[in-house]
């Protein structure tokens, strides 16, 4: 065969398979729809069915915890609830003791200038060329003293380290609502970039 005949039985087969093929999968789709409508589907007449209920679901309670009362002579702060054990007596932080953020006229500052002078960007990110933001919450009682920070999106890479490092014993100007210093929990991010 010449090299002319072999490029025109090319040029009439590869539309001749696509044709043939596309035949074949209409033909097996008309097979199994026909197939199928032939078959009867049963159906369920719900009108004389019984109702069933559910089984109520009780909530699990905690037990509650029974605490020693401890009388010492140095009463802790409202924030706080001492805890006494065999070895040592514990402070434990009381959340409920601050207002959230939109319960205060007017939101504490926190001296900016301060808390930058003390941040140290993390070795490992600072090498990776890494920017984060790290959001906070911080507690602040009515003096202005952060009394806990709690780590609300951590981005990895030792960020979150250095802003709670940071931000620890800084005395800011406290929150306020209705004219009174009160103690509030404050949303605060803390962005780390490269200069």
């Amino acid at each position: 065969m010449s090299a002319q005949k072999i490029s025109a039985l090319s040029k009439f087969w590869r539309p001749a398979i696509f044709v043939f093929a596309l035949l074949l999968h209409v033909a097996a789709i008309c097979f199994f729809s026909v197939k199928q409508k032939e078959e009867d589907v049963e159906t369920v007449d719900f009108s004389q069915a019984d109702v069933f209920k559910l089984v109520d679901v009780q909530e699990y309670v905690k037990p509650p915890v029974q605490e020693k009362t401890v009388t010492v002579a140095d009463q802790p702060k409202a924030s706080e609830r001492v805890k006494e054990t065999d070895q040592t007596v514990i402070k434990e932080f009381d959340e409920s003791a601050f207002l959230p953020q939109h319960k205060i006229s007017s939101v504490p500052v926190i001296p900016i200038r301060e808390v930058l002078s003390r941040i140290e960007y993390p070795p490992l990110a600072l090498r990776q060329g890494i920017e984060a933001v790290v959001y906070l919450e911080l507690f602040i009682d009515s003096k202005g003293e952060i009394k806990n920070i709690k780590v609300l999106k951590d981005p990895g890479h030792g960020f979150a380290e250095a802003a709670v490092a940071a931000l620890k014993g800084i005395m800011c100007v406290p929150a306020n609502a209705n004219g009174k210093n009160c103690a509030v929990r404050y949303r605060y991010p803390i962005k780390f970039t490269l200069n």
